[in-house]
């Protein structure tokens, strides 16, 4: 590794913290507790929860119980792959992150 990349190294190793957090959060969180929004244009946009409540900016419909813990998997998924950019990013500085 460089010196010039240390700040590179420190960068990505708070983006792994804060990774780390959400995927503890989110894997502690309630499915009930996830909302899916979808901006459309206007007041086209849709927000999906298990509530399915409306406001004046979106309509909103209620989610089953297992759309939610599906969306619940997502989330882990994708920020369980972004976790994994960050240790590819550093494996790629030379430093090994567990």
């Amino acid at each position: 590794m460089k010196l010039k990349d240390i700040d590179r190294v420190n960068h990505l190793i708070a983006d792994l913290g804060a990774v780390k957090e959400l995927i503890s959060v989110t894997e502690r969180s309630d499915p009930a507790d996830l909302k899916l929004y979808i901006r459309g244009p206007g007041e086209v946009s849709i927000e999906m929860s298990a509530e399915g409540e409306e406001s004046t900016h979106y309509r909103g419909f209620s989610a089953t119980p297992a759309f939610l813990a599906r969306l619940k998997a997502l989330a882990i998924e994708e920020q369980a792959a972004r976790q994994q950019a960050i240790f590819d990013a550093l494996a790629g500085l030379g430093v090994e992150a567990e």
